[in-house]
């Protein structure tokens, strides 16, 4: 394998289509990346958001997989609390097992 730091400087030098052809292989290898995070969650799942916005106690359940995003609903409310859905990307949502 390639060194970081070897790369990184390759691409400080690199030409404008030596930078096209790198953002290119970027961009599938995300896309692949993204996919695989999608595909491993499922409708009823029950998941956790990792953002410093949400609480990391709060549980969410999977209820629709979108081409880019999954909606989540929370249910572990306080009473005559109301939850709304939420549309997160997948690469911020894990599991809880």
């Amino acid at each position: 394998m390639t060194n970081l730091k070897e790369v990184l400087a390759f691409i400080k030098n690199a030409e404008k289509s030596e930078l096209k052809e790198i953002y290119n292989a970027y961009s599938i290898g995300m896309s692949v990346v993204r996919h695989e995070q999608k595909e491993s969650f499922k409708i009823g799942d029950i998941v956790k958001i990792n953002h410093k916005s949400v609480n990391p106690n709060d549980r969410f359940k999977v209820i629709k997989i979108m081409s880019k995003n999954i909606k989540v609903k929370q249910f572990n409310l306080p009473d005559h609390r109301v939850a709304g859905e939420i549309r997160v990307s997948p690469g911020l949502l894990e599991a809880i097992r």
